[in-house]
């Protein structure tokens, strides 16, 4: 049995929508600013507030129809904060338990008993307070309420979807409500249950035959809803049921004639969009209005979204109905970062009807609009440089060019010396030396553990949509987010898209631009170990060239040495000044590095900790509060066992199962 949600968490009630109007001032920030924009199905059905009395009490009136239509123009953007629900009206004792139909001729008592019966309306009233233990009891006594239906024409399989009560919409459908009901706006279970992401529902009404075309009154469809409300478990489920019709829902549009890709494009959901793509959905389709998906995109200002749109051959010049090109439109907007955006698309895309290549970054992350050039150069140049992926080669490049000028001092100018002055000292840069060149070649050369990408028709996606299609998705739901949009790999808790890279990376650390190469689970071990090497092999040559130097250079005032040294050998003193440069820097690495090994963690989530959920854990104190802290899943239980999982037993990425214990001062780990 699903347990009762308290009335205090009853959601509010849906509002009857209708096409969005434009805004009418500034304070009106809820309102869209295109007119004929795609219907959109309210994000959370609000409750109608509470009724008081003249005393400040509240009334006892139930609720009215969930759907306050807004006679004239539109209605808001549905942004209605949650009430509080009315109080539920008191039933008499006989309907508030189990009645036995009793046989024979009623008697005028057992006729005045039923009068008092529950109506139909204490049952949804049971219902939107989420109080179906009680209302499946009435309906045990009075079975002839389950097809009934609420002043808008919802019926009770339309509450149990909302707030997905499995076990309600189960005795709904054994007593045959159909399960499309439609109410008087056209919506469905189905809707309702997608609106709120409630998988298991949905795919009970899917397995009772729910209709996935059925549109609403603005002829938005399930799918539709889905996009809308960013709901991408209800997207793939959708998608895997009606995987023989797949062509027919992606093409559905509503009554503007806007599909679910103009929705995806329209709320900037770049994750969606992906997902309507890789099922092949036609991102070049006009509405009614003549928009493209990108027209929409611009209409929103979704700067990312606009980006992905244009390497997949949008046309930037396209027109609308009115004659108006994208720019017209952000220009008609005064949208300046949008204006921006798309002259440095057309720049640099080489067709004028689009297709041009889109940085890596973007498609991935879809967060930062770069939106003028002056943006970049308000971060410095080294910021520039970090951005631009061919300069990275400056760095590696660098480094070879100071270890062959190291090399060529030593042999040229001391090394013949050196064997007599400190010959352990020499012996040991010789054998560095060429430690680390090879070490630093296999790091900067090798696989960082990149994932392969899947093709399509064999991803994660299919993975997915078939995990969420099965009854064991109601005990462990996949994580969808888990799910690459650019690879279709599903990524393990420590696999990490790498924008230079361009793939999926196990145990993702950090993009080293010293290597310029990213590091991950195949070479951080080597990675660790090249700053080790490195930094030992300059610390010997520092020592070398300073013995080398006070023996070479006579010694009879300071000022006089270091002028000698200046003078008589200048590239031993450029080196030595390159050295105490970059030897702390090399330092503090292997330092940063043997404290993550030590804690298990990678330099990713030490810097991303705050946005990965599984490393914080809601506790519930003594007092009754909530307390966030933080817990390492991959902790495995001391330093030396965390250094030997990263040098030997090669098991970072398994989950530790970690023991709760609850006492006086809270619950811990242990």
């Amino acid at each position: 049995m699903t347990t009762a949600v308290q009335p205090d968490d009853l959601p509010p009630l849906p509002l009857k929508f209708t096409s969005i109007p434009e805004p009418k001032d500034d304070a009106d920030t809820d309102r869209v600013s295109i007119p004929a924009v795609p219907p959109e199905v309210p994000t959370t059905p609000p409750l109608a507030p509470k009724k008081t009395s003249p005393n400040g009490t509240p009334s006892k009136t139930p609720l009215k129809s969930p759907f306050q239509s807004i006679p004239g123009a539109s209605p808001l953007k549905v942004q209605a904060a949650q009430a509080s629900p009315p109080e539920l009206p008191a039933l008499p004792a006989a309907a508030a338990t189990e009645v036995a139909a009793k046989p024979g001729k009623a008697e005028p008592e057992e006729l005045e008993e039923a009068s008092l019966g529950p109506k139909a309306e204490d049952i949804f009233l049971l219902a939107r307070q989420q109080n179906f233990e009680v209302a499946l009891k009435l309906l045990e006594a009075y079975p002839e309420f389950w097809l009934s239906q609420d002043e808008d024409g919802h019926s009770l399989l339309h509450w149990a979807a909302l707030v997905g009560n499995k076990d309600f919409v189960d005795a709904g459908l054994v007593h045959r409500v159909p399960v499309d009901s439609v109410a008087k706006n056209l919506q469905t279970p189905l809707m309702w249950a997608v609106l709120r992401g409630h998988v298991a529902v949905a795919r009970q009404l899917l397995a009772a035959k729910a209709s996935l075309t059925a549109k609403d009154s603005l002829g938005a469809t399930a799918l539709m809803i889905a996009v809308q409300h960013k709901s991408y478990p209800s997207i793939l489920l959708l998608m895997h049921r009606g995987k023989h019709i797949q062509a027919q829902l992606l093409g559905e549009g509503d009554e503007n004639g806007c599909t679910p890709a103009h929705w995806a494009a329209y709320k900037g959901d770049l994750t969606a969009l992906k997902l309507l793509h890789y099922f092949k959905a036609d991102l070049q389709v006009l509405d009614s209005a003549k928009m493209l998906p990108l027209h929409r995109a611009v209409c929103a200002s979704q700067g990312s979204v606009v980006e992905f749109l244009v390497e997949h051959k949008s046309d930037l010049q396209a027109r609308n109905h009115e004659g108006k090109s994208c720019m017209d439109i952000a220009a008609e907007k005064n949208d300046l970062h949008m204006q921006a955006l798309l002259k440095r698309l057309v720049q640099k895309t080489p067709d004028p009807f689009g297709g041009g290549k889109v940085e890596p970054e973007d498609m991935e992350a879809g967060i930062k609009d770069k939106a003028d050039d002056k943006a970049t150069k308000k971060g410095g140049f080294f910021k520039g440089l970090m951005q631009d992926q061919a300069a990275h080669k400056i760095f590696p490049v660098f480094w070879l060019v100071c270890v062959s000028l190291a090399v060529f001092q030593y042999i040229m100018d001391i090394r013949k010396a050196s064997y007599e002055v400190a010959p352990t000292t020499s012996f040991m840069f010789e054998m560095l030396v060429p430690v680390t060149l090879a070490v630093f070649t296999f790091v900067a050369l090798g696989d960082p553990g990149k994932v392969p990408s899947r093709p399509q028709g064999n991803s994660g996606v299919e993975e997915l949509m078939k995990a969420l299609d099965t009854d064991a998705a109601d005990i462990d739901p996949p994580d969808v987010n888990r799910l690459c949009t650019t690879t279709w790999v599903l990524k393990g808790l420590r696999t990490k898209y790498c924008v230079q890279t361009g793939a999926c990376v196990e145990e993702f650390d950090h993009y080293c631009v010293w290597l310029n190469n990213t590091i991950g689970k195949a070479n951080h071990r080597q990675f660790v170990g090249l700053a080790i090497v490195e930094f030992l092999t300059q610390v010997m040559h520092i020592r070398l060239c300073l013995l080398m130097a006070t023996t070479l250079v006579p010694y009879t005032s300071f000022g006089q040495f270091i002028w000698g040294v200046l003078t008589g050998y200048p590239l031993l003193t450029l080196i030595v000044l390159v050295h105490c440069i970059t030897a702390p820097w090399v330092f503090m690495l292997t330092l940063h590095q043997a404290r993550l090994v030590m804690m298990n963690l990678t330099t990713n989530e030490m810097m991303n900790m705050h946005r990965y959920e599984h490393f914080w854990v809601v506790r519930q104190m003594a007092t009754g509060h909530a307390h966030k802290s933080f817990r390492n899943p991959f902790n495995k239980g001391s330093a030396w066992k965390n250094c030997l999982d990263f040098w030997w037993y090669r098991q970072r990425g398994e989950v530790v199962e970690q023991r709760m214990e609850c006492c006086s001062h809270g619950c811990h780990s242990h």
